[in-house]
């Protein structure tokens, strides 16, 4: 089978966040969902994808093959995250969000960052990555961190406290659910380089 450029297009975007629901590919291609399942059905038989349902009434996910990870620069995904399920989801809400407003800026996804892992850890004690890297168009980076679940005080203030020490990361930008939302802001008040907002 002959991929067409969208096809190779799809397959990249999948694996930069390892997987993906419906949704989510026909907002990226601005496509009717009808169309979008012709399309990951003709990729799915052709083997260049997998299509697994993994929780009851939600929709079912998408991720690659190691066919079809040879079109990307990343591995494919060994297994679906299921205690990491929605907030993957989550950072793909906040990808479209950032590319929305910043429609110049480049997304660099946590699996990217965790290839390039040498310039992106943050602190000795926690090795922690972010959920993304914004590049603006003037080339100034900003960490995305989305927080749907409570860290603890101690690891959030660390994590926070090594950001203001990075080299290449110059803000660190909190989405918190409405549960993190108030420990997240309490421990970014002092900090400069911290912004948080709530998840939409």
């Amino acid at each position: 089978m002959k991929l067409t450029d969208r096809d190779v297009e799809i397959i990249r975007f999948i694996n930069e966040f390892g997987f993906c629901e419906i949704t989510q590919l026909t907002r990226k291609f601005d496509l009717k969902k009808p169309r979008c399942y012709q399309i990951m059905e003709r990729l799915v038989k052709a083997n260049f994808v997998k299509h697994e349902r993994i929780f009851y009434g939600k929709h079912g996910v998408f991720y690659l093959t190691n066919q079809g990870a040879s079109f990307s620069n990343l591995p494919p995904i060994k297994n679906i995250p299921k205690d990491n399920y929605d907030h993957q989801l989550a950072i793909i809400n906040v990808y479209f969000k950032m590319m929305q407003e910043f429609p110049n800026a480049e997304w660099l996804s946590e699996r990217f960052v965790r290839k390039q892992k040498s310039l992106y850890s943050v602190g000795k004690k926690i090795k922690h990555l972010c959920d993304g890297v914004l590049v603006l168009s003037d080339d100034k980076q900003i960490a995305i961190e989305v927080e749907l679940t409570m860290k603890s005080k101690e690891r959030l203030n660390e994590i926070i406290r090594s950001y203001a020490l990075h080299k290449h990361i110059k803000e660190v930008w909190y989405y918190c659910s409405p549960e993190t939302l108030g420990r997240v802001q309490r421990a970014a008040d002092k900090w400069e380089h911290v912004k948080v907002y709530g998840l939409e």
